[in-house]
């Protein structure tokens, strides 16, 4: 399973940019899924005061709860590599995981400004920048691309360059 990894400060475009990339891969007739990791503090919407809460209270490992197609999943004690496996198990081809940022998978790191670029330092396995700003003038040891260019870097992460 080809893992692309979307990272930045908040607000920088993660989402879009995931989505752009789910969008690439899917075109070509691939199965994408995407992991998002809920960085805002809290649990996700939708998630509390239900049954399936009250059954983790009750001492269930994982609660599930489907609904018109959605299965819905809890536990206290997810990790990465759990998350992972079940797309695996799944057969999925591609798998964009926005967030994470502390994990090691092939990044996307994107650098709006550049006071981001501090992130270069704080974070492993960079693959590529993309950003909205110049950065010809600054010596980075990475690919840039630019928002526009989301085609050509998805082609990157195909050519098996990076992974």
């Amino acid at each position: 399973m080809l893992i692309i990894q979307v990272v930045g400060y908040k607000n920088s475009g993660k989402t879009t940019t995931a989505g752009k990339i789910i969008e690439y891969f899917s075109q070509k007739g691939m199965r994408v899924a995407s992991l998002k990791h809920h960085g805002h503090g809290g649990i996700p919407l939708g998630i509390k005061e239900t049954d399936s809460e009250k059954h983790k209270k009750e001492g269930a490992v994982i609660a599930g709860v489907e609904g018109e197609g959605l299965l819905q999943l809890s536990s206290d004690t997810w990790d990465v590599e759990q998350m992972i496996a079940i797309y695996d198990f799944l057969k999925v081809e591609v798998l964009v995981i926005e967030g994470f940022k502390k994990y090691a998978f092939p990044k996307v790191v994107i650098v709006n400004r550049e006071e981001d670029l501090v992130l270069l330092d704080q974070l492993n396995d960079i693959k590529v920048i993309l950003t909205s700003v110049p950065l010809e003038r600054i010596e980075v040891p990475y690919p840039i691309y630019y928002f526009s260019q989301i085609e050509a870097l998805c082609e990157c992460f195909t050519k098996s360059r990076f992974s």
